[in-house]
């Protein structure tokens, strides 16, 4: 069974459910895109954030961290040409499906590259990348484009289990009742 989603609420329950979850605001942002991106171009993007939290032990947060070691690792391959990223425990595509994207558009190549990520879903591991220079990647020439409109036009068709349980961890997450109020109050 599933339910249709708008990418946008996607990034708002993933991030107020990873706060509820303990990550800080900046992290909860980065991992909310990384899912919202992950689900629109790979599927599974929700799957793997709800596996990282039935991981336990801070896995979601630790996870989180995926985007920041592959940025840490762009300025080594910068400076010497190549690195490579090992990730113990294996991370899930979902958490880095956007960076890896964003790497080849800053001509960064990633072994297993974007395009052999096209095949894989969110909750697929990766236990390591190889990263090199190389040319940019135009952002007009992406596969990813046509499935980017089409989710924004037509939403995003998810798990209703596994949306509700996203629901769940989200309403964990209080909003104060100052920002709710200033939320109503008109403006001038």
């Amino acid at each position: 069974m599933t339910v249709t989603v708008a990418p946008r609420e996607v990034v708002d329950q993933v991030h107020r459910a990873s706060r509820s979850h303990g990550c800080d605001p900046d992290l909860a942002d980065r991992l909310a895109t990384e899912i919202a991106f992950c689900e629109i171009h790979h599927g599974g993007g929700i799957a793997a954030w709800v596996g990282l939290v039935d991981a336990g032990d801070g896995r979601l947060a630790e996870a989180a961290h995926g985007p920041f070691r592959l940025a840490a690792a762009e300025v080594v391959a910068r400076s010497t040409g190549s690195a490579r990223l090992t990730f113990d425990p294996p991370l899930p595509l979902a958490v880095i499906a956007r960076s890896l994207r964003d790497l080849e558009r800053r001509g960064v190549r990633c072994t297993p590259g974007v395009d052999s990520a096209a095949v894989l879903t969110g909750t697929d591991p990766v236990p390591s990348l190889e990263l090199a220079l190389g040319e940019p990647v135009r952002a007009g020439t992406s596969r990813s484009d046509g499935a980017s409109e089409a989710a924004y036009h037509d939403g995003l068709s998810v798990d209703r289990t596994l949306w509700q349980r996203l629901n769940d961890a989200a309403a964990d997450f209080l909003v104060s009742e100052a920002i709710l109020d200033a939320a109503l109050e008109p403006t001038s």
